[in-house]
């Protein structure tokens, strides 16, 4: 009787494997039930899914319907229009800009472009962060204050006016953009707020347990307390891109980068040619960017705020 229990509770690496992905898929489904929950979660998901979407849309049009002397985002020109900017049409819909470009293109294009600076700065933040946060908050001792003491300094560093400073000094690029915001990022709060929570995954009995049978610190780093901190990993990715993408449209609003096309360098083309069109004859060209801009960061604030309410059981309860 003893040998069949024995039989029975005895697992191969790959079945121990196989169920612990099975865990986490259970937790993934039971955070999208209470995420389902959440109406403006919901909200601001179906905000990020339209922008996904206008990301898709721009290379699609441009081989298919659109005539890239027309519509290209840089170069395209309706010579069929006389005075530029033009209000929306039938063939533009949000009409052209003083250079006469389709703002419509620019600002599907522009999408392209938020989505890669955000979601690069959040995965550089969100590695980071968590390296740095729970090793300090599993070795502590030495290890502790000394990853602790690298993340006191980049806390003192905000990332906007250090990288406004960096943008006199030189033009910016988006991966430069999305790798200053993300390091300042993750080597700062957001590693004090993972080793908070390592503290309290490492008391937990599993993880006693997991040593006692003989696995060793890294082990125990990879296999236990890196996924129980992915669900904070991802609510600190959303309000990364969040910041990213409000930092490099500042940047590129104050022509701090390279000439390529966001909707901060949208909005920055319109200041510069304010004087000659004023607001009545460019508004098309200035406000859809600047809407952009702000239901874009607005998504993924919501999405994290909905996020951080599953994760954070305080903030549920309160």
């Amino acid at each position: 009787m003893t040998a069949h229990i024995s039989e029975d509770t005895h697992f191969t690496p790959w079945e121990l494997y196989w169920q612990g992905w099975r865990a986490r898929l259970g937790q993934v489904r039971s955070m999208w039930r209470k995420f389902r929950r959440n109406p403006l979660g919901v909200i601001g998901l179906t905000l990020i899914i339209i922008f996904a979407l206008m990301v898709i849309a721009h290379p699609l049009l441009m081989e298919t319907a659109w005539r890239p002397s027309l519509y290209d985002p840089y170069l395209g020109f309706d010579s069929s229009i006389p005075m530029h900017p033009s209000p929306p049409s039938f063939t533009h819909f949000f009409g052209t800009d003083g250079m006469g470009r389709d703002v419509f293109s620019q600002l599907l294009f522009g999408a392209r472009m938020s989505f890669t600076v955000g979601l690069t700065a959040a995965i550089i933040a969100v590695t980071l962060s968590t390296i740095l946060g729970g090793m300090a908050g599993y070795f502590g001792g030495v290890i502790d204050l000394l990853l602790m003491g690298i993340t006191d300094v980049f806390v003192l560093l905000p990332a906007l006016v250090i990288m406004l400073i960096i943008g006199l000094l030189v033009r910016l690029d988006w991966f430069l953009i999305a790798l200053i915001f993300g390091v300042l990022t993750g080597l700062g709060s957001q590693a004090i707020v993972v080793k908070s929570q390592t503290l309290s995954i490492s008391s937990k009995p599993y993880i006693e347990a997991a040593l006692t049978a003989g696995g060793g610190h890294l082990h125990v780093l990879w296999k236990h307390i890196f996924p129980s901190l992915m669900p904070l990993a991802l609510v600190h990715a959303v309000m990364t891109v969040v910041g990213a993408v409000l930092t490099e449209s500042l940047l590129s609003f104050f022509s701090r980068t390279h000439d390529y096309m966001t909707w901060g360098s949208m909005i920055m083309l319109g200041q510069r040619t304010f004087r000659w069109f004023g607001l009545g004859r460019q508004w098309n060209a200035l406000i859809p960017p600047a809407i952009s801009i702000m239901l874009f960061c607005s998504a993924f604030y919501l999405v994290g705020r909905a996020l951080d309410d599953i994760v954070n059981p305080r903030l549920r309860n309160r």
